[in-house]
């Protein structure tokens, strides 16, 4: 047979999300983005898996239970526990796996999951003109109703002890100190290249 050339595949990244700036340059370092992994309402648990560039399906809650709200991730940080700092965005309707949100911080869920740092920072979409959304009276964690922030802490211990996790609710932080929580999984992010 003839020589048969061998064509060199390209690396696998169709969605480059490292090239999303932690702040958006729309909120003068109050908004931030969030990638959404896992839209709420939804049993099933998604990640973004860098090698490929997409979102993969890591777990499957048992049936009857579902996420509560948007969880994903603020891009351009390292967070102790090795991966993008956790977010949780709480929103009237569900978004989707990839989508890209301007949120403001409101707090953040402080967590050890078996034994290491694993905050999940509270936050809700950026105001918009003409639109009112339940969450637009938030300024910070303690604006949120008492039982839905209990639920949502219910819900991250809950579902981490079912994986196997030891985990261990450590209370909750302001705004100003999960900001300073960004700012330092991004000078770790750097620090890593």
């Amino acid at each position: 047979m003839g020589n048969i050339s061998k064509v060199a595949k390209p690396p696998i990244n169709p969605t480059d999300y490292d090239a999303i700036p932690t702040y958006s340059p729309h909120g003068d370092g109050k908004l931030v983005h969030a990638v959404i992994e896992t839209p709420a309402q939804t049993r099933h648990k998604y990640a973004f898996e860098p090698k490929y560039g997409i979102m993969v399906l890591k777990q499957t809650l048992a049936e009857g239970l579902a996420w509560p709200y948007d969880y994903g991730f603020i891009p351009q940080t390292l967070a102790d526990d090795g991966d993008p700092t956790d977010v949780l965005v709480i929103n009237d309707s569900p978004t989707f796996s990839g989508c890209l949100l301007e949120v403001r911080v409101l707090g953040a869920i402080l967590l050890k999951k078996d034994g290491v740092v694993n905050d999940r920072v509270v936050a809700c979409p950026k105001r918009q003109d003409g639109v009112t959304l339940t969450t637009d009276a938030y300024e910070k964690l303690k604006d949120v109703p008492k039982d839905t922030l209990d639920g949502i802490e219910r819900f991250l211990v809950e579902y981490s002890e079912v994986e196997g996790n030891k985990i261990r609710f450590e209370g909750t932080c302001s705004r100003r100190k999960a900001f300073a929580l960004i700012e330092a999984a991004r000078k770790r992010r750097k620090k890593q290249g």
